[in-house]
């Protein structure tokens, strides 16, 4: 691919064809995918995780029978397949089907966004910390407050529970 800027806009070499675009238009429909592989993220298992990481470190296009030496159509192998390739990150190599022999080809996009942001990134799973906000007034709790032998609305000094705020609520004595 080669790619050039004049005056705003890139031209891209396609290979067979040639296209003009700007940067905004590139930004809008490479966002597209990206939104497509995150969007199908939370439905792959982590066991189909593990092969996907599988199948991006192996060197070269592994056949399906190396990464699922058990692979059957139908099977469970055969839908982490399809998963993947809805997910945007592979398709069949030679064939548009399935099959032990058949080879994995990575898409190329997936494959950048593999190396340059990483699989966590991909994923959603980001392992940066995030960052706790304190929503109390401030010095709210410098101190606890001496707790009274009793607690409002029990007459003996229990802790509420759960059955309690039920029964609570069901008391005709509160309902207006």
């Amino acid at each position: 691919m080669h790619l050039t800027h004049a005056e705003h806009e890139l031209e891209l070499d396609l290979g067979p064809v040639t296209m003009s675009c700007t940067a905004d238009e590139l930004a809008t429909a490479l966002t597209a995918l990206v939104r497509e592989m995150r969007a199908a993220a939370p439905f792959i298992r982590p066991d189909e995780r593990d092969a996907l990481r599988a199948i991006m470190e192996h060197a070269g296009a592994p056949t399906v029978g190396e990464i699922f030496p058990d692979f059957a159509r139908d099977s469970d192998a055969h839908t982490t397949l399809r998963k993947l390739r809805t997910a945007q990150f592979i398709r069949p190599q030679d064939r548009d089907r399935w099959a032990v022999q058949e080879h994995i080809e990575v898409k190329p996009f997936a494959r950048l966004l593999w190396e340059r942001l990483g699989e966590a990134h991909l994923f959603g799973d980001l392992s940066e910390p995030v960052e706790e906000i304190d929503l109390a007034l401030p010095g709210v709790n410098d101190s606890e407050p001496p707790r009274d032998d009793k607690q409002k609305g029990k007459t003996n000094g229990e802790e509420w529970n759960e059955a309690d705020v039920l029964d609570f609520l069901s008391n005709d004595d509160t309902k207006n």
